[in-house]
């Protein structure tokens, strides 16, 4: 009962606190139009008579506003003793006005943005989004790629981790800080009508590979119980966790360490699968990657086939398969009937397979 007493003792106060800034900054704009309305009125009034430049209450408000905003044009100016004692008097007072208004609505920006660089805004509304959950240094590859992929696209990129502040500095990736694993902070970031989640392997927290794996799996879990339609691509450091997160309900998972040590050893044995790899996953957004058959290419080299490749389809040859194996980097190898070529392509070629 104590607990939730200081609770609501909290919101109360930090809904007057709001309240009281709302209030404050609406007084001194409700006074700055006061001043001026009331000091174009007795200027309009004291001046009509003896002013030719004044034949209205515009005039006079037109006077009293570049006065203000310290403009001073010289085209309009009090020529009675009163007219310019309410415009001294104006001076004083709009400007101090002003100046409070400018500075209010800075310092609400400064705080704004401030909560945004340090992810303690309370929620997001956005809808179709990409949700990333927990933060390492591949995170920032990640981001990098995601936002090529979806730059002609309108979907926002939403960072959710425990950091201090935003572990990446675009406006174009909106970082929320808290805990991904906490049902209450996934709601905030809108899982629930995200278009997709990437769960990072979190060693921000510290730990070893199990518990980070451990969180990624919790994190799964509660996120499946949100939005259990919601694609989910995570990232696991031990194998052996990797049904965990099947159970979980994610749907792409990659075993980095498994991954690139099988990559490595193979690179050995198939010189140039590196860079095969690396060109299917870096490729640029827009292009796709094709699976076609040797045809009239066959008796052609693979530099020979690649130049062809290029000038007809502005395609890039990544391997070739043949009935022997894969074939990344063998510029002298010649193709044969019943080979196979994967290219990368923004236009589908004729007879390709996904």
């Amino acid at each position: 009962m104590g607990e939730l007493r200081e609770r609501l003792s909290f919101r109360w106060e930090a809904a007057q606190l709001r309240f009281s800034r709302r209030r404050f900054g609406s007084w001194i704009l409700l006074n700055l139009v006061a001043v001026v309305l009331l000091s174009a009125l007795i200027v309009f009034y004291v001046e009509r008579k003896s002013n030719p430049a004044i034949d209205g209450y515009f005039d006079a408000l037109y006077m009293v506003f570049i006065t203000i905003a310290t403009v001073g044009y010289g085209d309009i100016a009090p020529i009675t003793t009163v007219g310019r004692a309410v415009i001294i008097i104006t001076l004083i007072l709009g400007i101090g006005a002003l100046s409070g208004f400018i500075t209010l609505m800075a310092t609400k920006r400064a705080e704004k943005a401030k909560r945004r660089y340090s992810g303690l805004e309370e929620k997001t509304e956005s809808r179709g989004h990409i949700v990333v959950c927990g933060w390492n240094s591949r995170g920032k590859f990640v981001i990098d790629r995601l936002k090529d992929e979806l730059k002609n696209e309108r979907s926002l990129v939403i960072v959710l981790c425990d950091l201090e502040e935003s572990p990446i500095d675009d406006e174009k990736v909106f970082f929320m800080r808290g805990n991904p694993a906490s049902e209450n902070d996934l709601r905030r970031v809108n899982v629930a009508e995200a278009r997709g989640v990437i769960l990072l392997a979190d060693e921000s927290q510290g730990g070893s590979s199990r518990d980070v794996d451990a969180r990624t799996v919790l994190t799964a879990l509660t996120i499946h119980d949100i939005n259990p339609e919601v694609n989910m691509t995570a990232e696991v450091l031990e194998p052996e966790n990797t049904h965990h997160l099947q159970l979980a309900g994610v749907s792409e998972i990659l075993d980095t360490n498994s991954f690139l040590g099988n990559l490595i050893a193979r690179s050995a044995l198939h010189y140039g699968l590196i860079d095969t790899v690396s060109s299917m996953v870096t490729r640029e957004a827009g292009a796709r990657i094709y699976t076609v058959p040797a045809g009239d290419m066959a008796g052609l080299t693979r530099a020979e086939a690649e130049s062809r490749l290029m000038k007809e389809l502005g395609a890039q040859l990544l391997a070739i398969a043949t009935a022997g194996g894969l074939r990344p980097r063998e510029d002298d190898y010649r193709l044969e009937d019943g080979d196979f070529l994967t290219i990368i392509s923004e236009k589908r070629p004729p007879g390709s397979g996904k």
